[in-house]
C-alpha cells in the first residue's frame, strides 16, 4: 500500500511506510466509531440524532471517520 506525500496525495515510492503506531492508531478510531454507533451513542452526519445520541461521524474524503461530541452523558 502506498504512502502518502506531504500534499496528501499517494506516494508510491514510499511503499506505505509511515510512523509504527499510524496504523494502530487507525484501527483503535475505527473501534472506537463502531462501539459508538452499535449502541447507538452516534449517527452519521446528516441523519436525525436520538435521544440517546452522543456523538456525530463524519466520513472525510480520505475515507477516514471523524467524530464530534454533542453533549456529554
Amino acid at each position: 500500500m502506498p504512502g502518502t506525500n506531504a500534499n496528501g496525495e499517494e506516494d508510491p515510492a514510499d511503499g506505505g511506510a509511515g510512523e509504527p503506531g499510524d496504523d494502530a492508531e487507525r484501527r483503535a478510531a475505527e473501534r472506537f466509531v463502531s462501539d459508538l454507533l452499535a449502541r447507538g451513542e452516534a449517527v452519521f452526519e446528516g441523519e436525525e440524532p436520538t435521544a440517546r445520541t452522543t456523538h456525530v461521524v463524519r466520513r472525510e474524503d480520505d475515507g477516514r471517520l471523524t467524530v464530534r461530541r454533542l453533549r456529554f452523558h
